[in-house]
């Protein structure tokens, strides 16, 4: 199953690569690593590169885009912090960004996503149904800007940011200066 990007790919960037688009790859199914092409349906063998498993360049492009994409998110914090004299800790930002980037891994490579809508309300059945017909006379487009599958990976991604937030704001403020429950403000 082919799957394309979130928007923080597209706007990162992620090398220059496709990697947007491969991130969702998976199986044993041999593609080559420039586009995704399955290598059933090239003609002959490409002189420049190897076909590889679906599933390895899944893996590689999903890595390769949250790299990308955590570089860029602590640079912007970093100059956020020091812009605004801010005071947090390195373990407060360290958390953050580990949730942060973890679960962008793991929602990106879509099994998760998939497993989580079909549990929640048979919302597998949306993802079918809500494509994007891009260009005329082509198959819809299941992923993407616009379909059911963006909109969940997104809300998930968002969800998330909040999480990771919410565990380095509670991480940044001092345990003697936390509020005490039943204490007057």
């Amino acid at each position: 199953m082919r799957s394309m990007a979130c928007t923080c790919g597209r706007i990162i960037g992620c090398s220059g690569r496709k990697t947007p688009v491969l991130k969702g790859l998976h199986g044993d199914e041999l593609v080559y690593p420039s586009d995704g092409t399955p290598a059933s349906e090239v003609d002959g063998t490409r002189e420049d590169e190897a076909a590889v498993p679906a599933r390895v360049v899944g893996r590689r492009a999903a890595t390769s885009h949250v790299l990308t994409y955590a570089a860029g998110q602590l640079v912007v914090t970093e100059a956020v912090v020091r812009v605004l004299g801010l005071r947090l800790p390195w373990r407060a930002r360290l958390a953050g960004a580990v949730i942060n980037f973890g679960t962008h891994w793991i929602i990106d490579r879509r099994r998760f996503l998939l497993w989580l809508a079909k549990r929640v309300n048979h919302k597998d059945t949306f993802i079918a149904y809500a494509t994007v017909m891009r260009k005329p006379d082509t198959e819809p487009d299941a992923s993407g800007p616009g379909t059911a599958l963006y909109d969940l990976d997104q809300r998930l991604h968002k969800a998330l940011g909040i999480v990771a937030a919410a565990v380095a704001a509670r991480l940044a403020v001092p345990g003697s200066r936390r509020r005490v429950r039943g204490a007057w403000c």
